[in-house]
Formats: C-alpha cells, sequence, structure tokens
C-alpha cells in the first residue's frame, strides 16, 4: 500500500550542502580536539602498532555478522509494522551501504531516510516515515541495552557484584543479558504499536487536504486485518537479534583492537584488552556514536572511545591508535560488504514482481 509521506525535504539544495559542510568541519574538528586532547607521541605510536591480518579478519567477521542480524531484527520489524514483503537481501544490502555512505555524510540521516530509500528502490510501495519509525525502534532497543551494560560494567569495575552477589563477570553479564530480555519481550508489542501511532498522527499533520482517507487508513493499519502482530515468539526474536549485534559488535572492535596490536599484552606494558574491558567500553562508544550528527559521527565516536578505553586503562597513545584503526577499519569492512552485496541486491521492478507472488512462493 502506497501512503503519504510525512518526511518532506523542504530545504534548498545550497542550504543542504553548507549545512553538510558545517557539519564535516565539526566533526574534524572534534576528531583532532580528541587526538590533541591525547597528546599522542607520534614516533611511539608509529612503533607501538604490530599488524596482525589474522585479527583484521575477526573484526570483518564481527561486522558481518553483526551486519547480518540487525538486517534481520530490521526485516522482522518492517514486516511486523505493514511493511511490503521484501526479500532479505534488500535489508542486507540498505543496512550495510547506508553505514558506509554514513561515514561522509549524517549518520542519523542515513539512518532515518537513507534506509527508507533503499528499501524504496528495492520495491518497498510504504513511505519513508514508515521505514524511519522501525529505525526508532531500533535505535530505542540499542539505547536501552548499552546503558544496562553500561550500569554493569560499572557493577564490575567498582567490585559491587563480586562484593554482594559472589559470581564472576561472565555470569553476571548473562544475568543483565537476560534482564534486557525479560523488558524487551513483553515492551515491544506495545513499542510496535506507540511507533506507529506517532507515525499515523504525522500523516494525519502533513495531510490536511485528504484527511478521511487518511483516518480509515489509519484505523486499518491499527486495528485491521493488517495491524500488527508482535507475539512473544516475534519479540523474543527480536531481543535475541539485540543481544548477538552487541555481542558482534564487540567482536568487531576487539578485531580491529587486535589487528593493531591492542589485544592482548603489547610491546608497552599496557593493560589486557580482553572481551571484559571492550565490552565495558563499547557501551559508552556506542551511546556517544547514536548522536550521528557529525559524517560518521566523526569525533564524537571517538571521544566515547577515548573514554571508555580510558576508564578501563589503555594508555593515550593506545588510545589514539585504536581510533585511528577503528576509523580506518569500519569504512574497509561497511565498504567491502557493500561491495559484495550490491550484484545481489534487488531492483524495484523485480522487487515489485516477487511481491505480487504468492506467499508461499516468497522468500
Amino acid at each position: 500500500m502506497s501512503d503519504s509521506d510525512p518526511i518532506e525535504v523542504s530545504q534548498s539544495p545550497g542550504r543542504r550542502r553548507a549545512k553538510g559542510l558545517l557539519r564535516a568541519l565539526l566533526g574534524l574538528a572534534l576528531f583532532a580536539a580528541v587526538l590533541w586532547w591525547l597528546a599522542p607521541d607520534w614516533g611511539e605510536l608509529a612503533t607501538r602498532v604490530e599488524l596482525r591480518v589474522g585479527w583484521i579478519f575477526v573484526g570483518l567477521a564481527g561486522t558481518t555478522v553483526a551486519s547480518v542480524v540487525t538486517a534481520a531484527r530490521w526485516r522482522l520489524l518492517a514486516e511486523a509494522m505493514g511493511g511490503t514483503r521484501l526479500p532479505y537481501i534488500a535489508y542486507f544490502y540498505g543496512l550495510v551501504v547506508t553505514r558506509f555512505i554514513g561515514q561522509f555524510t549524517s549518520t542519523l540521516a542515513m539512518d532515518l531516510v537513507g534506509r527508507g530509500l533503499a528499501l524504496r528502490s528495492a520495491g518497498s510501495e510504504r513511505s519513508l516515515g514508515h521505514a524511519a519509525t522501525q529505525v526508532v525502534l531500533e535505535r530505542l532497543l540499542d539505547m536501552v541495552l548499552p546503558v544496562l551494560l553500561l550500569a554493569w560494567a560499572v557493577a564490575e569495575r567498582e567490585g559491587w557484584i563480586a562484593a554482594h552477589l559472589g559470581i564472576g563477570p561472565g555470569a553476571s553479564l548473562l544475568a543483565v543479558c537476560a534482564l534486557f530480555f525479560a523488558l524487551a519481550v513483553p515492551l515491544l508489542g506495545p513499542g510496535v504499536r506507540l511507533a506507529l501511532r506517532v507515525y499515523l498522527a504525522l500523516r494525519l499533520r502533513l495531510d490536511k487536504l485528504r484527511r478521511r482517507q487518511v483516518e480509515a487508513e489509519a484505523e486499518a493499519e491499527l486495528d485491521g486485518p493488517g495491524a500488527p502482530k508482535v507475539d512473544a515468539r516475534l519479540s523474543a526474536a527480536i531481543a535475541l537479534f539485540s543481544l548477538a549485534r552487541f555481542a558482534t559488535v564487540v567482536i568487531q572492535f576487539w578485531g580491529i583492537a587486535g589487528a593493531v596490536g591492542l589485544a592482548g599484552l603489547h610491546a608497552g606494558g599496557g593493560v589486557e584488552l580482553g572481551w571484559l574491558e571492550m565490552s565495558a567500553a563499547t557501551p559508552i562508544a556506542q551511546l556517544a556514536g547514536m548522536l550521528g550528527l557529525t559524517p560518521g559521527g566523526l569525533g564524537i565516536l571517538e571521544a566515547g572511545w577515548a573514554g571508555g578505553l580510558g576508564w578501563v586503562g589503555l594508555d593515550p597513545v593506545d588510545i589514539s591508535l585504536f581510533v585511528l584503526a577503528q576509523r580506518v577499519g569500519v569504512i574497509a569492512f561497511f565498504g567491502l560488504l557493500s561491495a559484495l552485496s550490491w550484484p545481489f541486491a534487488p531492483r524495484a521492478g523485480v522487487a515489485r514482481g516477487d511481491a505480487q507472488a504468492p506467499e508461499g512462493a516468497q522468500t
């Protein structure tokens, strides 16, 4: 079903370009400020690098699996909210290509608009605003989990968990993941309906000329045969995908750290950057990166990593090495995944033909 689009592009191309340039300059300034604050010794930085090719593949594997589960979660949410049925590869390609482009433009804009455009190009008949509601729900899930994990990391590093519960970090991490699962399963259904109500209210506000038609469509979307059916099984799958996404993102950045010699004890005698340290630092970086105001979160994401890795004990030179390596690694990984998946990405004409086929014939 086609609907009007509540996302309007009202600014002139010149104004959008000027805003994009200002964001890029802000990101570069923040990036330079973080490196200046860390005050790296560039000579020591060069000697500290210990390239490990095997760890590059660990980071790439983490990026790949994280993209696989994030695209699967996106597809489940989209179809639950009445989105056009599309093959899985449309979501995977739309995700990785917008992640790649988002490194050079606004990450937030790529999530809210770019991913909707990717689905439209693959044959979706829903509006960009409809796709944006799914991204908002994803961001809520991806915000709640890092907040819980950050609380876990603080309690673990301060010794509160061991002192009061007498369990190790692995067991306490599993307990926090179980808590997230217990919260996500009953709350996802109401969250989906709330997101749809906000989206439909926005449509009504922007499309007053077709108010009766839009109201009828809204009633059918919320209470008709096509209303979202978010049962416990679907909620559990989305919660598990969210947990798997975080775990594989940790592996992604752990692999990048290992690729430049920071995973484990290195020649400089610094701390061991194991799974516990990376799991504690990653939520801080993820929460910082959600702002997405600068291209790829440039400067903001690095500040998050500086705070997180400094908190777990990495010295400034190692942090500088990591923030440079993760920036290059993320661009390279998503660029590679975009190139590899592009030949398989569905085109609009083909996807519409698939959408009109019997449901049992769809993949």
